[in-house]
C-alpha cells in the first residue's frame, strides 16, 4: 500500500482547498491501493469536508499559517518531521506557498522518497508588491531542490519557475478540475429580482485587492452608459466576501449604480449561480487556473476575463470568451455589450466554453491526470493490508 501525505496551510475555504477535497474524493472513490493523510492549519472548511467519508488522519495544525512567525514555524516544522519518519510516507505532496516550504524541508530531511509540489499559484504574483516579489522569488529559488517533481495548474508559472532554475524534466502540467455545479434551488432573478429580459453578467471571488473587482465596477459603469437606450440594461451581480466587501458596497452607491449593481457578499456554491448568468466576469491582476472560469464554463457560460496568468490559456479568444488587457477596460465593456445584445454568438460561445470545459476541465480528468502522475494502482481483487 502507498502512503501519501497531502499539506496545504490553511484549513478555510479556498480554491487550492477545494481541488485538494475534490482530489482526495476522486482518489477515494476510485478503489486505489493507498492511504492518504492531510495535515492544514486554521480555517472550518477542511475539518467540515472530511469529515463523513474521509478513511485517513485529517490533522489540523493551529500554528500553521501564511505569515512568517520563526518560533511557529519550527513547530510546524518538527510537526511534519516526525510525522514523515513515524508514518514512512511514500509521497510528501503540498500545495500552497507557505506550506510547501515547510513540508518540502521537513520531507527531505526526514528521507521522503518522493516529494511533489503542486503550484497553485506563485507567491511572487504580479499583485504583490515589487519588493515582495524580490523577496518571494528568492525564497522560492533556494527551496527549489527540496522536491523532485512539480505540477503546475498553469503553464505560464511553469515557464515564471524555470526561469528560476527549476529542471523541466521535473515539471508536468495538469490543469484544475471541477464538478458541473448544481442548479440553484433560488436563482439570481429570483433573488434580487431581476427582470427576464435583462443580461446578467456574474463576477465570483474573494474580494481582495488581486481579484480587482473594483475594475468590474469600473466596466459596469461603461456598460451601462454605452449600452443602446432601447434595450434592457445589464445587471451585474458581484457574488464573493473579503477585505474589500465594504469598499464595493460604497463605491457603487458613490457611482449611482445600486440599480445595476448587486453586491450579494459570500454564497456557498457560488459556482451554481452561473446557469443564471449570461455572460462570466474576471477582471484580476493575477490568476493560475481560476475555479471559477472553469464553474461557468461547465455551465455554458461564455467568459470575458483579463489576460494574465493561466487564464490567457483557458479562455479560447473569440470562441469560449473574450480576453481583455488590464489598461483597456473599455474593450472589456465592448465585449460584454456585444455579448450581452448577441444571443445567438453568446449561445455559440456557451456551446464551446462546455465542450472546453467536458475536454480539459472536469474533475474526472484532473483526478485521472493525478492517479497517472503519482503512480497509483488499484487494488488487487482478494488482496487485504
Amino acid at each position: 500500500m502507498m502512503r501519501i501525505l497531502e499539506v496545504i496551510t490553511l484549513g478555510e475555504t479556498g480554491g487550492a482547498q477545494t481541488v485538494l477535497v475534490d482530489l482526495i474524493k476522486g482518489i477515494s472513490a476510485g478503489g486505489y491501493d493507498v492511504e492518504i493523510d492531510v495535515v492544514f492549519g486554521p480555517g472550518d472548511y477542511l475539518p467540515l469536508a472530511f469529515t463523513s467519508w474521509f478513511q485517513g488522519q485529517a490533522i489540523q495544525v493551529p500554528w500553521l499559517s501564511r505569515s512568517i512567525n520563526p518560533y511557529k514555524d519550527i513547530m510546524v516544522l518538527a510537526k511534519l518531521w516526525q510525522l514523515c519518519k513515524t508514518r514512512k510516507y511514500d509521497i510528501v505532496h503540498c500545495h500552497s506557498s507557505k506550506a510547501s516550504w515547510l513540508a518540502r524541508l521537513a520531507a527531505s530531511w526526514a528521507g521522503v522518497p518522493r516529494i511533489c509540489m503542486t503550484v497553485h499559484g506563485l507567491s511572487f504574483h504580479p499583485g504583490n508588491p515589487p519588493l515582495i516579489r524580490q523577496v518571494y522569488q528568492r525564497i522560492e529559488k533556494v527551496a527549489i531542490p527540496f522536491a523532485n517533481e512539480y505540477v503546475f495548474v498553469s503553464p505560464k508559472d511553469l515557464v515564471e519557475m524555470k526561469a528560476l532554475g527549476l529542471d523541466n524534466s521535473r515539471c508536468r502540467y495538469i490543469p484544475n478540475g471541477r464538478s458541473i455545479p448544481p442548479y440553484p434551488i433560488v436563482g439570481l432573478r429570483d433573488l434580487l429580482p431581476i427582470p427576464k429580459e435583462a443580461p446578467i453578467i456574474c463576477m465570483v471571488a474573494r474580494l481582495s485587492k488581486v481579484k480587482n473587482p473594483m475594475a468590474f465596477l469600473r466596466v459596469a459603469k461603461i456598460v451601462t452608459k454605452k449600452y443602446p437606450s432601447n434595450l434592457p440594461i445589464p445587471n451585474f451581480i458581484l457574488i464573493g466576501s473579503g477585505p474589500m466587501y465594504e469598499e464595493c458596497q460604497k463605491a457603487v452607491a458613490k457611482a449611482d449604480l445600486t440599480n445595476r449593481v448587486h453586491v450579494m457578499g459570500h454564497k456557498v456554491d457560488a459556482g451554481q449561480f452561473f446557469w443564471d448568468a449570461d455572460i462570466a466576469f474576471l477582471p484580476s491582476y493575477y490568476e493560475a487556473c481560476p475555479l471559477v472560469i472553469i464553474e461557468s464554463m461547465a455551465t455554458g457560460t461564455p467568459v470575458v476575463a483579463s489576460n494574465v496568468g493561466g487564464t490567457e490559456s483557458m479562455v479560447k479568444h473569440g470562441q469560449t470568451g473574450y480576453l481583455f488587457s488590464l489598461e483597456h477596460e473599455e474593450e472589456a465593456a465592448q465585449h460584454i455589450i456585444n455579448l450581452s445584445i448577441n444571443s445567438k454568438m453568446r449561445e455559440e460561445m456557451g456551446k464551446s466554453a462546455l465542450k472546453h470545459y467536458q475536454k480539459e476541465f472536469s474533475v474526472e480528468i484532473m483526478v485521472d491526470n493525478y492517479v497517472k502522475h503519482l503512480g497509483l494502482q488499484k487494488i488487487k481483487a482478494g488482496h487485504y493490508e
